[in-house]
């Protein structure tokens, strides 16, 4: 068990390191390139004359890893090139950077050379190994013309051999090639030596071993025969002729987002002994790791075969031989032609990604019938794979409905505005090239390609205190389509700094003082399409919090913690009433105004006396605001940022409200039912005390039983000490019931103590009228008498009356007594 699992272990450690090694070999398919500036150079071409001089010295001189700056447009034309840059002996493995710059009418000719000396590699550049071309257009005619032609040649416009990790990057050709072989007529050249047996050419490199290609351009304008790739085949080429609009053949090398339309007019001879070979992008491909993805391929491709020779010709490529590319390896390519993908893919399986499409690459009409020319380019379908993308921002550019590169544009505008701010005056002043305000503080900053930007500002003298207290710089943002934030500025003392946000790494800032000021510069490194539009340095307001409410004192002057909250509220008065302890203002800014009031409640105690800034004196006490002794006035007016609110903190104001009560003591008897007083939520009933501002004019209630009577004018003598302190109001047609009005201000004589004792004596008085009690009495007690008075006289009467008749009594009324 054991003895496997060291087994399983080594096979999986031998397994990565096959894999490390492999990946490690890949070619570089995302390689980028650093701006070189001409104190990197080591060479600095700005002329016809030093670019022919650099050519033709090269293979004598100790070149190959040189720094090429191309400084200038070159028009070659005129001048006659016997060399190339690097030779199969000495590869340039340098850095070519050309600058946004282009070359053009190129003219070589070995036709002079010994039998020996016809280089096998011819272009602008012959032989590079691990090199760095980028950043260079090849245009109009370049011309080769050989003699004793070697057994092999590669040719292109721009490099015969890129071999062993060169990167070619940014680079557009829009130039034709026109190739004459004086051998083919010339009786003198050994009969075995008289032609090449092997021809690969292509648009850009002859032959591409082990290097990257990407974001480039092959292009001819094919409505002039003139301007085509034109070849004859004869008796010279003894073996095989692979053309490609990118490279004639292609081994272990990856040739990503490229756009190829060339032109090919090839003529075979019926003595022509050899196998031809044309694609749009090359000719034949091969070996597991070479990859064409992303490429976009219109060829236009005349041949003329007289021969009874095979000739392999696809709108991509020619042929992929044997060993095959990797599946899907040649995949998402869209291309433009009557002609198939490929001459011949028997050993490769093609999939759906490589599609024929009617549309143009350079005329597209309106959305309903074609793409619009950038979604042609960047259709989800076939954009971005192995994480990479035509990228529109930095290397690409749609110009109408064409694509080219940034690289040779003519220029990139960027322009240069600040945000406005309350203010009269603008808080950053923009500084033009020569450190001049700029005219309506806008600029207008035209540059190059790949050149350095800076946008130099500074703060206005007058109100640069503002910056950092009151307003801030916030962010730059770019509006170029849609708004995009490029960066945040961040506070470091009293520095500003950028904080870089993703996408735009190549921006930074620095500042530096110039007669007392500081001088801020916004760099951007290297312009593309992506940093052209209009900049804007925003400012934003500092907000800061004013907490307004009240606060209770005693009659001490000492602050009172514990308090009803509902007896006293303040309130924004502008923006509505409310009854709270409290208000918070949370976006308060500078030079804006806001009015805020308070108020108690009629009941209440507390007296106001004044607004106070907390901590608001240079001692830390705190500061009255009020400049007038009349409390009566409740508002406070804040311009924040002027006078007593300069502040650049946070800041509490109070309302102050001091405890200015006194107690009324009150005494009654029995017949005083209750008592009322304005200032007391609830009527009196009961013999005690409470508590009163204060204040004019209490209106005081007093309701008497019924039957009771109160002497007002001896209620008032008890004031009669302090005339009008006390005075009826009732006209005293209700006898129970009378107001008073107190002026409570008196009591501020320190005499009372703040006690006032209120005695109510009331008198009871029966008011009940009994004469007609007394007569209903009478009435009925005299009735009484008269009945009886009548009951008696009759008793009598009748007894007298029986007597009279001698007292003979019948014996019937015996009878009837015993009974």
């Amino acid at each position: 068990m054991k003895k496997n699992l060291k087994i399983s272990i080594l096979s999986i450690i031998t397994f990565l390191t096959i894999c490390g090694i492999f990946l490690f070999s890949l070619p570089n398919i995302f390689s980028t390139h650093a701006e070189i500036t001409v104190d990197d150079a080591n060479v600095v071409i700005k002329t016809a004359q030093e670019l022919q001089d650099f050519i033709n010295d090269y293979d004598v001189s100790d070149n190959d890893e040189s720094v090429v700056l191309l400084n200038a447009d070159i028009d070659m034309s005129g001048y006659t090139l016997n060399g190339t840059i690097g030779t199969e002996a000495n590869p340039f493995s340098g850095t070519f950077d050309g600058n946004g710059h282009t070359i053009s009418n190129l003219t070589f000719d070995f036709s002079n050379t010994e039998d020996s000396s016809v280089p096998a590699y011819i272009g602008l550049f012959g032989v590079t190994a691990n090199a760095s071309i980028f950043d260079l257009e090849i245009s109009g005619t370049t011309a080769v013309t050989v003699a004793n032609s070697p057994n092999v040649l590669d040719i292109g416009v721009l490099v015969g051999s890129a071999e062993n990790g060169t990167s070619i990057e940014n680079v557009s050709i829009n130039s034709t090639l026109n190739y004459i072989d004086q051998s083919v007529n010339n009786s003198s050249i050994n009969e075995n030596n008289r032609g090449i047996k092997t021809i690969n050419a292509g648009g850009m490199v002859g032959e591409l071993k082990n290097s990257t290609i990407k974001n480039s351009f092959f292009r001819l304008n094919n409505s002039v025969q003139e301007n085509a790739m034109s070849f004859s085949l004869s008796s010279i080429f003894r073996r095989d002729a692979k053309f490609g609009g990118i490279a004639g053949a292609i081994t272990n090398s990856s040739v990503m987002f490229v756009v190829s339309m060339p032109f090919f007019d090839i003529e075979i001879s019926e003595n022509f002994a050899g196998t031809t070979y044309v694609g749009g992008i090359f000719g034949t491909i091969s070996q597991g790791n070479s990859k064409v993805i992303n490429c976009v391929v219109e060829p236009t491709i005349s041949v003329s075969n007289a021969s009874s020779n095979i000739v392999y010709s696809g709108a991509v490529g020619g042929y992929i031989t044997l060993p095959t590319p990797t599946r899907n390896n040649i995949s998402y390519i869209y291309y433009n032609s009557s002609l198939s993908a490929f001459g011949d893919s028997t050993n490769y399986s093609s999939n759906s990604t490589i599609t024929s499409v009617s549309d143009t690459i350079t005329t597209h009409l309106d959305a309903e019938n074609h793409l619009d020319a950038r979604d042609y380019f960047t259709s989800k379908s076939w954009n971005g794979l192995y994480g990479d993308h035509w990228d529109f921002d930095n290397t690409f550019i749609i110009e109408g409905n064409n694509i080219s590169l940034q690289a040779f544009q003519d220029e990139f505008l960027v322009r240069v505005a600040t945000s406005s701010v309350s203010l009269d005056e603008n808080i950053i002043i923009l500084l033009d090239e020569n450190g001049d305000n700029a005219t309506d503080n806008e600029l207008e900053i035209r540059s190059g390609y790949n050149d350095t930007v800076e946008i130099n500002f500074k703060f206005n003298a007058n109100v640069s205190e503002l910056i950092g207290q009151y307003y801030s710089l916030s962010n730059l943002t770019l509006r170029s389509g849609e708004t995009r934030t490029v960066a945040s500025f961040s506070e470091s003392g009293n520095e500003y700094r950028l904080n870089n946000v993703r996408n735009f790494e190549r921006i930074s800032m620095s500042s530096r003082p110039v007669n007392d000021e500081d001088i801020y510069t916004i760099i951007i490194n290297g312009i593309t399409n992506n940093y052209t539009g209009l900049y804007q340095l925003n400012i934003e307001a500092n907000k800061f919090v004013g907490i307004f409410e009240y606060r209770l004192f005693d009659k001490n002057d000492n602050l009172v913690d514990e308090f009803a909250k509902t007896e006293c509220y303040v309130y924004n008065k502008t923006g509505g009433n409310q009854t709270s302890p409290s208000y918070t203002i949370n976006d308060i800014t500078y030079n804006n105004s806001y009015t805020v009031a308070t108020n108690a409640n009629t009941r209440s105690i507390y007296e106001f006396r004044g607004w106070y800034l907390e901590g608001g004196n240079d001692d830390g006490s705190d500061l009255a605001l009020n400049e007038t002794s009349d409390y009566s006035n409740s508002d406070l007016n804040v311009t924040f940022g002027q006078g007593n609110f300069a502040l650049t903190e946070n800041f509490v104001v109070y309302a102050k409200y001091v405890d200015n009560s006194c107690s009324l003591n009150f005494d009654f008897n029995e017949g005083v039912e209750r008592i009322v007083i304005s200032t007391n939520e609830n009527a009196i009933t009961e013999i005690g005390s409470i508590s009163v501002r204060k204040q004019s004019n209490v209106k005081l209630e007093v309701y008497l039983k019924d039957n009771y009577t109160f002497d007002a004018q001896r209620f008032l003598a008890q004031f009669n000490t302090f005339t009008g302190f006390c005075e009826r109001v009732d006209d005293g047609s209700n006898p129970l019931y009378f107001q008073f009005q107190l002026d409570l201000t008196q009591l501020n004589d320190p005499s009372f103590n703040d006690q006032l004792n209120l005695t109510f004596e009331t008198e009871y008085n029966d008011t009940t009228d009994w004469t007609m009690i007394w007569i209903i009495v009478g009435s009925v007690l005299g009735g009484l008498v008269l009945i009886a008075v009548i009951i008696i006289i009759i008793v009598v009467v009748r007894r007298r009356g029986g007597g009279g008749r001698g007292g003979k009594i019948s014996k019937s009324s015996y009878k009837n007594m015993y009974y």
